[in-house]
């Protein structure tokens, strides 16, 4: 009786241990799944709430940016400003875009504040400024106004992508994708909802479509041609309609509160304090060496170049665009439109597309496409503008916005993988740099095309996009170093500068 019992016993040890095996294995499995995850992981769902919020505050910055162009012949009107004097707006705003990059990043990362607390304070400082904008009648004040709008937009930008980076590391390749398109969702939809309140322009006179991205002083002074090929200062027609924009930027403010409000909530239950002391224990045992530090550092000022240079492409594209298919291609105005339309649809589905490639895709293998494309469809661009073919330059300006389109949220993710932990004072100089190449690059391009012929538009643009490549290369080349030295991915904080 005992032989037969102790056979059962030793069948059922047998049978608990698959068992549990099973079960170990079944749990590893569902451990990749979000939906288990979300239920069971409690850590994983105070991450994926705070995602949320940060998503939401990037649609909210997408939607405030994307209402600014929309709205500029109101502000002239409400400043009683002419159209060159009123550029200054864009440029102090991009000022301030700087300040907040830089102030905002120091104060994310040395914590001087919640970080769900400073995030409320920067959207609902945000919402505030843009509530004020329509009701600046006096032009300083309006240009003091609109720093102070761009310094809490930069500062946004910087702790939104700081913030969801420190919260995912390597694991938010796929969230961060998402925050960035949600950022495009907002500025597509902001001026479909601002059209009605904006003042009807003369019926000689096309609809101004302005953005931050495509508007500099030349573009500005230059549009006064009617349909019909007369001369009209815009200002004048519009001094006999009244603004109804503080509709839409009201509205804009709301929807700041709301997405703020969140961060409050999560600062009152101390949210941020939960996830990092979670985050301290899943990295305890981990072995964090600081060899490689000259070459990460060599590779982030890199990469810092390349950003500059990929915004000075891309701002300098959209901005010059219309520009140079008119004064080359002799297109009109509308046909510059709809040709812009076309290049944000196309970036704003490559920027849906990379939410799902960053799962399968490395961020280098990404670049390295991406780059390819970008220069072969700027190089079909040019041949095509040479010969006046328009289906070409239809086709390479929807190609040129798909390979611009994931290329920023791409590097920040590739710089978080080999380089340096992407932190404020890190995502503060990824904004420095691209202010700089927005504001460097347009002004000589526009020299080189009004001196000699529009078609440095072409050729200036594909030499920075071969001088894209290289960077790009250059950086490769260092990851590999770095990788060969068996240092861990990106484990440092920025303090390993000299002095920091």
């Amino acid at each position: 009786m005992n032989k037969p019992g102790s056979d059962n016993e030793g069948q059922g040890d047998l049978v608990q241990e698959l068992t549990t095996e099973d079960l170990l294995k079944e749990t590893k499995k569902n451990g990749r799944n979000f939906w288990f995850k979300l239920k069971t992981d409690q850590h994983f769902r105070s991450k994926f709430l705070l995602t949320i919020a940060y998503i939401a505050s990037f649609l909210t910055l997408g939607w405030g940016e994307g209402q600014f162009g929309p709205t500029f012949p109101d502000l002239l009107h409400i400043t009683n400003t002419k159209l060159e004097k009123g550029s200054l707006f864009f440029t102090m705003n991009t000022v301030g875009y700087l300040l907040g990059s830089i102030v905002n990043g120091f104060l994310f990362d040395k914590r001087l504040l919640d970080r769900n607390l400073l995030m409320f304070l920067i959207i609902a400082g945000y919402g505030v400024i843009l509530a004020v904008i329509p009701w600046c009648e006096i032009y300083t004040v309006m240009v003091i106004v609109f720093i102070i709008k761009g310094s809490f937009a930069g500062g946004l930008d910087t702790c939104g992508n700081a913030g969801l980076l420190t919260t995912w590391g390597n694991e938010g390749n796929i969230y961060f994708s998402a925050l960035h398109f949600a950022f495009a969702v907002g500025g597509i939809l902001s001026p479909l909802i601002t059209a009605p309140y904006v003042m009807p322009p003369s019926d000689n006179v096309p609809v101004m479509n302005l953005t931050t991205s495509t508007v500099n002083s030349s573009d500005i002074s230059n549009f006064t041609i009617g349909r019909n090929g007369s001369s009209y200062n815009v200002t004048k027609l519009m001094e006999t309609s009244e603004s109804m924009i503080y509709i839409p930027y009201t509205v804009t403010a709301g929807l700041c509160v709301m997405t703020s409000l969140p961060f409050l909530i999560f600062c009152g239950i101390s949210l941020q304090k939960r996830l990092d002391r979670d985050t301290s224990k899943e990295q305890e045992g981990k072995i964090k060496k600081k060899s490689a530090r000259r070459l990460r550092i060599t590779g982030l000022i890199i990469i810092l170049f390349y950003i500059a240079v990929y915004v000075a492409i891309d701002k300098s594209f959209t901005g010059f665009l219309t520009s140079f298919v008119t004064s080359q291609l002799n297109w009109t105005n509308a046909d510059g439109s709809y040709l812009t339309s076309g290049y944000w649809t196309s970036f704003s589905v490559g920027r849906f597309l990379g939410i799902f490639l960053v799962q399968c895709v490395r961020p280098a293998k990404m670049l390295f496409s991406f780059n390819l494309m970008l220069l072969i469809s700027l190089l079909g661009f040019l041949l095509t503008s040479l010969y006046d073919v328009i289906y070409g330059v239809w086709l390479f300006t929807l190609l040129i916005g798909f390979s611009l389109s994931i290329t920023f949220p791409v590097v920040v993710m590739w710089t978080e993988q080999k380089f340096l932990r992407v932190n404020g004072k890190v995502a503060s100089m990824f904004l420095v740099a691209a202010s700089i190449g927005f504001i460097v690059n347009p002004p000589f391009l526009g020299g080189l095309m009004e001196t000699y012929t529009s078609m440095w538009y072409c050729y200036l643009l594909l030499g920075e996009s071969v001088c894209l490549y290289v960077l790009y290369c250059t950086d490769v080349y260092i990851s590999r170093k770095i990788a060969s030295r068996q240092t861990p991915a990106a484990d440092q904080e920025l303090s390993v500068l000299p002095g920091t």
